[in-house]
């Protein structure tokens, strides 16, 4: 690793000497010296890592850094993007990312309601990120201070020095800091006493000729009932954010919240035995039901997180971008839940898991953009370096108390169990365990621009040098995390075909080392080969377009198809002299194709924006090529548009709508199919400052199945929900 860190830094000096040096013959940079009078915010703001959304329309959002850790338009990407900006996320009166990625984006869907976990392509994606760095939580992310949500499809353990990513990415971006005075108050009134407060504060702190202070204040809380006895709501939020410029050349932009979230919801139903093939909810599993008492559950979440940008102008054609970032999570949790149905269809066994979960992780990136004009061409070379440290305890019981007679649950016999000690909960836990992952990794890209911008060649290649330890504080055995070394690669091409509309190509990795053996007969017995290393494969080509036909007229959108794999699935077969045992087969695989569609027009004294997503495509297992993969959804549309008056006597009026629809999916045993979900919302602004907005959720008021974990461990989802929000601004 000494080496591997020596020749990054040679390398890195190397480039900042050449950047500094005068070549009269490249063309002027995108970070033009400032005048004298120039305000040193204005000069920052063209740093080729900060994004710049001044032009959005509508619910458009044309440009990220989530693509190739530089600032870029989404059409100068080779990879499939979607942008859900934050009118689209008013609209919608989100609180949640599941709430977020519902509509706008193809090829997305839930796991479950209580947490960030999805499928995007067929493959599992259970960690959001936020600001572009991997954001460890176990229940749904806070997004009091969310301005936008970011997706990025496919392996993108090159772009984000994170290997854990296959089927694709969720970036969620925090407020940025204004540097005109504004504030926004917001309040949401609901049904069981739901009640949501949100509050953001942005302006200058500071300024003068060298330096520029902006901040941002966001608190938050929400506190609710629910209909089973058993789950409540119960946040608080508050976050700030500082952003320094110094002089012309360099910025520090610093984010911080802390989030204590001590509601509960959880896995909270069961199914119905008698259906076999289809799963459905069991008819004692009421919208109210609850598998114990209230006063036996809890789930108390504190989260921290924190996050410092700097940025600076080494030269003209040279810029830095150093990042860090630390969150901190501590969870107590105890859940009473059912787990199996027995034969009867209405006995529901259950069990009590006291919980201890604690996880601390650092990031560091740096990153080095060179810009280089010639005559023929454009060279954007970007390298870097990733580190991460990571610290993760959890501490699990699984205690059993009295089954219950669903039919008319009586938990008479709970008072007696609960006041006993049990293990884990006033007894020493019965399992302990503690890892400790150290993962580094540098990268080098490149992007060649020619033709003035019609053709774009991108190459990156990322190498991975993990290690670590895993202890068992039951057993005290420390063991050593596998350190095997690897490299990952993302390239891909676009053309230009009209200013307006690209073509794109990308063949994409990821690697994950596996451990163990393919063996004859028990997990860990060693007579079999060594499980080689998995490989996540893409191969994708797409079109984007973003066309502005002219005042009043502009479409956006993509079409890509793609094809991805994981390779070296474990799986239980025969073996070559008939013995059954766990061999390693060929890959678990996904194909199709998606559609993303936006519209902006204007007409009638006022405008219509309109997002449609469409995805249609096929999985297979290893393990039997007849099933596609678990929570995969072969199809998936949605569709939603709103008309808002700027003109007339309607004018400050919005009406929109949007509906979801996806396919069956497959969860253990059974299909799981979604009923057509319906979103009715419509505001009005009056007073120059005043927003009252009305959102209808699910407004068939169809409850499904999001996601199960055992026959008695089913989790729905939220019946129809009126939501009333009043907004202030200043």
């Amino acid at each position: 690793m000494k080496r591997h860190l020596l020749a990054l830094r040679r390398s890195l000096a190397s480039l900042a000497a050449l950047s500094a040096a005068s070549v009269p013959s490249f063309a002027q940079t995108n970070n033009p010296a400032p005048a004298n009078d120039a305000d040193p915010q204005d000069v920052t703001h063209l740093s080729p890592f900060v994004v710049r959304g001044e032009n959005e329309q509508g619910y458009s959002g044309q440009q990220t850094l989530i693509g190739s850790r530089s600032a870029r338009n989404l059409i100068d990407i080779p990879a499939n993007i979607t942008i859900i900006n934050k009118e689209l996320l008013d609209d919608l009166n989100v609180s949640t990312l599941s709430q977020a990625v519902r509509f706008g984006v193809s090829g997305v869907t839930q796991n479950t309601n209580i947490s960030d976990d999805f499928n995007i392509r067929g493959f599992r994606t259970e960690q959001a990120m936020r600001n572009g760095v991997t954001k460890n939580a176990n229940r749904s992310n806070p997004m009091y201070d969310v301005s936008r949500v970011e997706v990025i499809k496919g392996p993108a353990a090159m772009l984000l020095g994170n290997n854990s990513f296959l089927g694709g990415a969720i970036n969620l971006v925090s407020y940025q800091p204004s540097a005109v005075p504004t504030a926004q108050v917001e309040t949401t009134f609901s049904n069981d006493s739901y009640v949501r407060v949100a509050a953001n504060a942005s302006g200058p702190m500071y300024k003068s000729r060298d330096v520029n202070i902006n901040y941002r204040v966001t608190v938050g809380g929400l506190t609710g009932d629910r209909e089973k006895s058993v789950e409540n709501l119960k946040q608080k939020f508050i976050g700030t954010a500082f952003n320094v410029y110094f002089g012309s050349a360099s910025s520090l932009l610093v984010n911080a919240y802390y989030f204590r979230d001590d509601s509960y919801l959880y896995y909270d139903d069961f199914l119905d035995l008698t259906s076999t093939v289809d799963a459905k909810f069991n008819r004692y599993s009421t919208k109210s039901f609850s598998p114990s008492r209230p006063q036996d559950n809890y789930w108390k979440s504190e989260d921290s997180f924190l996050d410092v940008q700097y940025l600076t102008r080494l030269s003209e054609n040279g810029n830095v971008r150093f990042y860090y970032s630390g969150t901190s999570i501590r969870e107590h949790r105890r859940h009473v839940r059912g787990i199996s149905v027995a034969a009867d269809n209405y006995t529901l066994a259950r069990q009590d898991i006291p919980f201890f979960i604690e996880k601390v992780n650092h990031n560091l990136q740096l990153d080095y953009l060179h810009h280089l004009e010639l005559s023929v061409m454009k060279v954007d070379s970007t390298l870097g370096a990733d580190g991460s440290i990571t610290y993760s305890r959890q501490s699990q019981s699984v205690n059993t108390p009295p089954s219950i007679d669903t039919r008319n649950p009586d938990f008479t016999a709970d008072a007696a169990f609960f006041s006993a000690p049990q293990s884990g909960a006033g007894l020493p836990y019965q399992t302990d365990t503690a890892s400790k992952p150290l993962n580094f990794s540098y990268y080098f890209q490149e992007n060649l621009s020619f033709l003035k911008d019609r053709l774009i060649l991108v190459g990156g290649v990322r190498w991975f040098n993990p290690a670590g330890t895993n202890e068992n504080y039951v057993t005290h055995v420390v063991t050593n995390r596998d350190a095997r070394h690897f490299k990952v690669h993302k390239y891909g091409a676009v053309v230009k075909i009209l200013p307006s509309v690209s073509a794109y190509y990308t063949d994409a990795q990821n690697i994950f080392v596996q451990t163990g053996f393919a063996d004859k007969f028990v997990a860990g017995d060693a007579l079999g080969a060594a499980a080689g290393n998995q490989e996540g494969k893409l191969k994708e080509y797409g079109l984007k377009f973003n066309h502005k036909f002219n005042d009043t007229f502009t479409v956006y959108g993509s079409v890509a198809h793609f094809e991805m794999s994981l390779t070296n699935i474990k799986t239980v077969g025969l073996l070559p002299n008939g013995v059954a045992g766990q061999i390693i087969s060929a890959q678990d695989s996904s194909h199709g194709w998606e559609f993303d569609y936006g519209m902006t027009a204007r007409f009638g004294g006022g405008h219509a924006d309109v997002v449609l997503t469409y995805f249609d495509g096929e999985s297979a297992t290893a393990a039997n090529p007849t099933l596609q993969a678990v929570d995969f959804a072969p199809r998936k549309y949605s569709i939603l548009g709103k008309y808002s008056w700027t003109d007339g006597g309607l004018k400050g009026l919005m009406f929109g709508a949007g509906i979801m629809d996806q396919s069956g999916k497959r969860n253990l045993t059974y299909n799981v199919d979604y009923p057509l979900v319906v979103n009715v919302f419509a505001g009005y602004d009056f007073n120059h400052s005043w927003n009252v907005q009305v959102n209808l959720d699910n407004l068939t008021n169809k409850r499904y199945i999001v996601g199960m974990a055992a026959n008695g461990l089913v989790i729905g989802s939220d019946p129809f929900q009126p939501r009333l929000t009043v907004r202030y601004r200043w």
